[in-house]
């Protein structure tokens, strides 16, 4: 069965980890066998993810020698491909052309390999498709396109198109729709388009108020399991000042074995550190993709270092994400005291017993998070990865009729005592028919707390006059003693008393 792209990216990341996991215990590796039972041309995002491991071989099962045979040796920066059958995937999306202009200066598209010396009369821009989109040469400035109709264009063939442009390679992506907004400063800038190293790739900036406390290595790693859920890989990370110095050459200016070099470069160490730093990381994807792919991980990628630049995720974060559709960037994510996600939808319209039951189930989801102490949120429309580890295996949307938003509204608010104060619940689309849905819970007063629920499933059953309170513990969940209850109760007594 052929796998989904975030199930892939999930198998892995759960390969990768289970790799460095046996590093740790076994020291003096210096290659790795890998058997996979997939074909090796869609081992590509597994060399995305490899930059700080030893190089990788992986055989291929031949079915018609019952054997395992090399195919495939990955390295940090290498891919060394050995024969073997195996269907290459067909570029997509539509090519980049030059556009040139006969005898008559009627426009011609050509592609880079029939454009010859002899033609001389050549557009600064460049053409998408034979008649439609276009990559407008700004005057004295870079490129721009459209969005919309970039993502249209094959990676491999933009490259080919702009690589030895005279003008320049970098691209700037307008994000309304065309034309294009000739006035670059005022474009909303996530990330830009060029080529490094014949390739085209995506960079994404990100300034920092100082020097970043990881490394670009640590940087591009903690990156690969969110690149690669969206088909990409972290090609690289650079860190410039402000102006564009590289924090080298400030330091390549005292280089001597000298004491005065030596003071001057420890000034220099001191400076940098407080210095802001802008974080350049480089994305790229398969040459056969469209743009499109590259510029939704890139995308996702900007968003994601400017949820994580204060520190690690939290549930307002995630909730950004999701409004910003990086459905993917989840992916990987463990569940926690503030995160927890569902497959399905509580079946809260159900008649009878499992109706009641689901509604219960809901409030109690709920109210876990009301009484936890930090922002929650509650996701429906991903899955586990098997193998344990509580972490977010594949998406998997809901189809709508599932989530009538105001019935979810009405029922928690009936349901919980007292009602949750800020409770978001919102559905975002992920196809035309289907969408994820979010329900956040704002950290609640901590006099306000416990938050009771109307209903208990004891063995099996509804019990409908008894009331429940449930509290969250790391990703599970753990319920309220009869010494806690009574407890709440006495401070609420000495709390009343002291007021009289």
């Amino acid at each position: 069965m052929p796998l989904a792209a975030d199930e892939g990216a999930s198998l892995v990341h759960l390969t990768v980890d289970a790799i460095r996991n046996v590093r740790t215990q076994v020291v003096g590796i210096d290659s790795i066998h890998f058997f996979i039972a997939r074909p090796v041309c869609c081992a590509f995002l597994l060399g995305t993810a490899i930059a700080t491991l030893p190089p990788i071989t992986t055989y291929e099962y031949d079915t018609s020698t019952a054997l395992y045979v090399p195919a495939a040796t990955f390295t940090s920066r290498l891919i060394i491909m050995v024969e073997f059958e195996c269907s290459v995937p067909q570029p997509a999306g539509v090519d980049v052309y030059v556009i040139t202009y006969d005898e008559d200066d009627n426009e011609r598209r050509l592609l880079p390999s029939e454009v010859t010396d002899e033609i001389l009369d050549r557009s600064r821009s460049f053409g998408i498709d034979k008649e439609t989109g276009i990559i407008s040469r700004i005057k004295h400035g870079p490129l721009v396109a459209a969005e919309s109709e970039l993502g249209l264009a094959n990676v491999g063939s933009l490259g080919r198109a702009i690589n030895d442009n005279y003008y320049g390679t970098l691209l700037i992506v307008d994000q309304t729709s065309p034309p294009v907004n000739e006035d670059v400063w005022d474009i909303d800038e996530r990330y830009d388009i060029d080529v490094r190293d014949g390739a085209i790739v995506a960079l994404v900036t990100h300034r920092y108020p100082d020097q970043p406390e990881q490394t670009p290595q640590e940087i591009a790693d903690g990156l690969a399991r969110l690149a690669a859920a969206y088909e990409c890989c972290i090609a690289g990370v650079e860190f410039l000042l402000p102006g564009g110095d590289k924090p080298e050459s400030w330091l390549a200016q005292w280089d001597g074995d000298d004491e005065w070099s030596e003071r001057f470069r420890q000034k220099v160490v001191e400076t940098l550190a407080v210095t802001a730093h802008d974080v350049v990381i480089h994305v790229a994807t398969d040459p056969a993709n469209t743009m499109a792919t590259l510029m939704e991980g890139a995308a996702a990628i900007a968003d994601f270092l400017k949820a994580t630049q204060n520190g690690p995720l939290d549930a307002a974060d995630v909730l950004n994400l999701l409004r910003g559709k990086h459905f993917k960037a989840l992916i990987g994510e463990a569940e926690s005291n503030y995160l927890e996600v569902k497959t399905q939808m509580h079946p809260i319209s159900a008649p009878g017993e499992a109706g009641k039951r689901a509604k219960v189930e809901l409030a109690q989801d709920i109210a876990r998070f009301a009484n936890g102490d930090v922002d929650a949120i509650l996701i429906i429309g991903y899955k586990e990865a098997s193998g344990g580890g509580n972490k977010i295996g594949s998406l998997t949307p809901v189809v709508d009729t599932m989530f009538n938003i105001p019935q979810i509204q009405d029922l928690l608010d009936a349901r919980i005592v007292p009602p949750v104060d800020g409770l978001v619940i919102e559905k975002f689309p992920v196809t035309e028919t289907e969408s994820v849905l979010a329900i956040f819970v704002p950290k609640q007063p901590d006099e306000m707390q416990p938050y009771l629920v109307h209903g208990v499933v004891a063995e099996g059953k509804i019990e409908g006059a008894f009331f429940s309170i449930v509290r969250r513990r790391g990703e599970g969940s753990i319920t309220t003693s009869p010494q806690q209850i009574h407890a709440y109760i006495v401070a609420g007594k000495r709390y009343l008393r002291g007021r009289d």
